[in-house]
């Protein structure tokens, strides 16, 4: 029903609710009011992608720059405040105010004003857009189920920024007590396998936000409040083609965004277990390095191509109509960029199958216990951000799988034809499921990543247990410290 749901035609589907005042003057003033809103909300929407990115990048030169020892030592001259201009605070504060302002967004405009949805589709009125084709009116129809579904996602992904506030905000208080513990006298610094586990927790949050912000971007084209700004003047400064794509360059510019992370943190991972082998041979290690994570270089590589290529693709988009950039932005996406597609793709299953690999290697077992569990989060959102896109586009009508398919036998015919997912709700339907899978990757990484273990004294017990079996970090961590102290001592 979600998917296959028919779209009505205009005649069938009722106008707004003061559509039928659409030629007075009280309606073209109610339209000026929510022209100029949704302008400063477009705005802000748009410059949220470029905060996002300013943010990431300031808070990992932030981390890089407070990792040396003089630098943490006099920010601890603070005392608990030291806590505040930890990179991990900096970073978790900048994306919940984030998030918590799209969210602001969508229950001002999309449950309030526009009564869920209910009265907010300005496509549906007679006119509305200039030269809006009845084929295209359809496919921008959003069905109810869809409808409820979208509507949801923001709560979902509100919920999982709560859950990981919580779980990032108990992992750093466990770990400042056992360094105040063990006599440290820089509690607050995080050590590097801390930092590795504090940006797996928060790459869901990153994806959240963008997420939402690319649902607000597909709901503005697909309800025609996009369109607001430049009802009413004519000529209009904009065709609805161009607003359409400049709304459709911000919802890719989000993702990409969101993608920008996730490849910062698979470079981790990789960084992290070339650490965890820092006591084996020179040999063993240096083959690892260089050959072992070829796939998730490889992965890294290939998805900050296509990041950087997509966002120059949005960055020209968003510019103002001129025939070289468009000409190059076309070049760039149908010559370079749909080269780049099957190749990332094949990266992506290589990078999650060599994580797989690298996950049942003793010694990142013998730190992280198990390794390929804690990290099935990262992996479903590798596979999912790449591939649920395409998987969602190919059932599209009008794909080459929807081709193939009016091949069949007439006998089938009526159930093809009566297939109405178009690429606009496919887009919706992909930021909607991003919010729902963030929050069951969320509460996954709360019961896999515990707050309670401390993960280098585990690794240390576990290289000094006589049967040099696996321990129970929950049960036995305590046992395991005291023995330790008891050595040092």
């Amino acid at each position: 029903k979600l998917l296959q749901a028919p779209a009505p035609s205009a005649s069938d589907r009722p106008l707004c609710s003061f559509s039928g005042a659409h030629r007075s003057a009280s309606w073209r003033a109610l339209v000026r009011v929510r022209a100029r809103v949704c302008s400063k909300q477009r705005r802000a929407a748009m410059n949220e992608a470029l905060t996002t990115v300013i943010l990431l990048v300031l808070c990992l030169g932030w981390r890089s720059f407070t990792s040396w020892h003089l630098v943490q030592r006099c920010l601890h001259i603070c005392g608990p405040l030291a806590g505040l201009f930890q990179w991990y605070t900096i970073l978790f504060i900048g994306l919940g105010s984030l998030l918590v302002r799209t969210f602001y967004d969508v229950v001002v405009f999309e449950y309030l004003k526009y009564d869920f949805l209910n009265t907010g589709e300005f496509i549906d009125m007679p006119d509305f857009i200039p030269g809006l084709s009845p084929m295209e009116h359809d496919a921008l129809h959003i069905s109810p189920w869809l409808r409820i579904f979208a509507l949801g996602a923001p709560v979902a992904g509100m919920l999982a920024g709560i859950a990981i506030t919580q779980h990032v905000f108990a992992l750093v208080m466990a770990g400042v007590r056992r360094k105040k513990m063990a006599g440290n006298r820089l509690p607050w610094k995080a050590t590097g396998q801390e930092n590795i586990v504090l940006l797996v927790i928060a790459m869901p949050l990153v994806f959240i936000l963008m997420a939402v912000r690319a649902e607000i971007r597909s709901l503005a084209v697909m309800t025609g409040s996009a369109w607001l700004p430049y009802h009413g003047q004519d000529p209009p400064a904009k065709s609805w083609e161009e607003v359409k794509s400049l709304e459709l360059a911000t919802y890719t510019t989000d993702l990409e965004v969101a993608n920008f992370f996730q490849y910062v943190t698979i470079f981790a991972f990789g960084r992290l277990c070339v650490y965890y082998l820092q006591d084996a041979p020179t040999e063993y290690r240096k083959a690892l390095k260089l050959a072992g994570l070829q796939g998730v270089y490889l992965y890294v590589f290939f998805g900050a191509f296509r990041a950087i290529g997509n966002l120059v693709i949005a960055l020209l988009g968003e510019i103002d109509k001129e025939d070289r950039k468009a000409a190059a932005a076309a070049v760039l996406r149908d010559k370079v960029m749909t080269q780049v597609g099957p190749v990332f793709t094949v990266a992506t299953l290589l990078c999650v199958y060599n994580m797989l690999i690298l996950g049942s290697m003793s010694d990142i077992k013998r730190h992280l216990g198990s390794a390929n569990l804690k990290f099935q989060g990262v992996k479903a959102l590798v596979l999912i951000s790449q591939i649920q896109i395409q998987v969602l586009m190919g059932l599209c009508a009008g794909s080459p799988l929807y081709q193939a398919a009016e091949k069949l036998p007439a006998k089938y015919q009526d159930e093809i034809h009566s297939w109405h997912f178009s690429p606009y709700r496919a887009q919706l339907m992909h930021a909607s499921l991003l919010c729902y899978e963030c929050l069951a990757v969320v509460l996954f990484n709360r019961c896999v990543w515990s707050s309670n273990t401390d993960y280098m004294t585990v690794a240390r017990a576990r290289e000094l247990s006589e049967d040099g079996s696996d321990v129970d970090a929950d049960q036995q961590l305590p046992a395991l410290q005291q023995r330790l102290l008891v050595e040092e001592v």
